[in-house]
């Protein structure tokens, strides 16, 4: 039943996402281009494997979709068939083997449909602690340097700030690195304390587009963050540091009903959230329809169930040159199988 579940399940889930008007006012014209894209990075998975795929969208301004599909599993057969995804084969070969030794690596794309030419999908890798394999992911990709540059950083770092995570945007002005990271809850307390905190931190990474009230933004978005905290930065292969800087949140939201608390304009840490979003006017209203996408089910078939999801799992404030921009918001869409008595 692989690939008809496979199928199946992309199809359904992306479908559920757009449904009752949605797909219009979240995603605009990229849904269907995403819909034509996504099965080649999908099918050759058994659905056992199926990946995590981040459904990413602005919350403010012109609808768009784009789509991360991160392979937690990789079996050593997979194949990715797009055209968007030339040149990568040595590379998933690679992850194939090296989780073997190390688990709880992580790799895959970025499709980026907000135009109708697309490009070749960015390539994104979570070496996590085992900093040394950014330097054989980068070799392995045909981009040696940047495996260097990224060491460079994660050893000037200070501890509990160390990169978790690059992404190689061969399409993008200047080609550059991106490098991100993960703050727990003390990490992220001490920032909204002592705000020198962040700034011994742009330091130590290189980072100087920000002032003042750049930094007043940052931990206000910080004290209304209940878990954890991914943060991210562009570099250069001259080892400048890029002028975008962002904060995503993650709410970790697992059932429908913790979404209705996480929000709930009285008690949640969601609506604290969203309320500062509107205030700096870098979110509408559609996220409430973002919400409205999210269920958990089942359909029976044969002797298996699929099973299929969406959530909320992380909202985005990026800065630009010291000015914010239009939020994202991401869902995360899965799927996978359990037993049924037909």
């Amino acid at each position: 039943m692989g690939m008809i579940a496979n199928h199946t399940a992309l199809q359904m889930l992306l479908l559920h996402a757009a449904s009752a008007g949605r797909g219009s006012l979240l995603f605009g014209e990229s849904l269907e281009r995403i819909r034509k894209a996504l099965p080649d990075f999908v099918n050759p998975v058994d659905l056992q494997h199926f990946p995590d795929l981040y459904l990413e969208f602005p919350l403010l301004g012109e609808p768009f979709l784009d789509v991360t599909v991160l392979y937690s599993e990789t079996p050593e057969s997979m194949r990715i068939a797009s055209s968007l995804a030339a040149g990568t084969e040595q590379m998933i070969a690679w992850l194939a083997r090296a989780k073997k030794e190390y688990p709880d690596i992580c790799a895959g794309f970025e499709i980026d449909a907000k135009h109708p030419s697309q490009t070749t999908a960015a390539v994104g890798f979570q070496p996590r602690e085992h900093t040394e394999l950014a330097k054989e992911f980068c070799e392995i990709t045909g981009e040696q340097q940047y495996g260097l540059l990224y060491g460079k950083m994660a050893a000037r770092m200070p501890a509990g700030w160390k990169p978790s995570y690059l992404g190689l945007f061969k399409g993008r002005p200047g080609s550059p690195l991106r490098v991100g990271g993960y703050l727990n809850q003390a990490q992220i307390v001490s920032c909204v304390e002592d705000p020198g905190v962040l700034i011994r931190f742009f330091a130590a990474a290189g980072f100087t587009a920000y002032d003042n009230p750049m930094i007043r933004e940052i931990c206000s978005v910080f004290s209304v963050s209940p878990g954890t905290v991914e943060f991210q930065f562009d570099l250069y292969p001259d080892e400048t540091v890029g002028d975008i800087f962002s904060v995503s949140t993650s709410f970790a939201v697992q059932q429908p009903e913790t979404v209705r608390t996480a929000f709930d304009r009285r008690e949640g840490n969601g609506a604290k959230y969203i309320s500062l979003l509107q205030k700096w006017g870098i979110a509408d209203d559609r996220w409430k329809k973002g919400l409205e996408a999210v269920f958990a089910g089942a359909l029976p078939l044969r002797d298996r169930a699929l099973t299929f999801s969406l959530f909320p799992q992380w909202f985005k404030v990026r800065w630009t040159g010291k000015k914010l921009q239009p939020a994202k918001m991401y869902l995360l869409a899965k799927a996978g199988t359990l037993p049924h008595k037909g």
